[in-house]
């Protein structure tokens, strides 16, 4: 079975993975809910699935390996780091959500593939950059969502100090 295949007939399975393991995550906030913890993990893997059904040049392949593939505003990826950082996780609790995700799609989909073909190869170098480019855009939103409370704070405290 082609693992985009795979992800859609197993997204509520993954989903639920992803849902135990973000809810292990210990943040200075409230705790998430169920509809929160899973925000935009489901999208997501939509997401991926359709990329990994697409076909893909070996010029497109090597640009997406290097961050030059193609960018989109307002993703999945950019939308649940900004979640998160609001519940109060850390950049590395984001990135942990991603590496559980890519170890449990990988570990149920080999379980059921026989191990080898070409295409599962293919599909894994597939998958592994489409999370690592869900993961890139995710940072990058997180960072500048950071990086803009900064700038608004600082903003803030010019404007009530007096000059001496």
């Amino acid at each position: 079975m082609r693992l985009s295949n795979f992800i859609l007939s197993n997204i509520e399975p993954i989903v639920q993975a992803w849902e135990d393991f973000a809810g292990s995550m210990v943040t200075p906030g409230a705790p998430l809910d169920a509809t929160q913890l899973r925000d935009h993990a489901e999208l997501m893997l939509r997401t991926i699935a359709k990329d990994l059904a697409t076909e893909q040049t070996a010029q497109q392949q090597r640009e997406k390996s290097r961050g030059s593939g193609p960018h989109s505003e307002g993703t999945a990826a950019q939308s649940h780091a900004i979640t998160r950082l609001m519940a109060g996780f850390t950049i590395d609790q984001v990135v942990a959500e991603f590496r559980a995700l890519r170890a449990s799609v990988v570990r149920h989909w080999m379980s059921q593939v026989s191990s080898g073909a070409e295409l599962e190869v293919q599909d894994m170098i597939r998958f592994n950059e489409a999370i690592d480019q869900a993961l890139a855009e995710s940072v990058a939103s997180y960072t500048q969502a950071v990086q803009d409370s900064q700038n608004i704070f600082w903003a803030s405290l010019a404007t009530t100090c007096e000059p001496l």
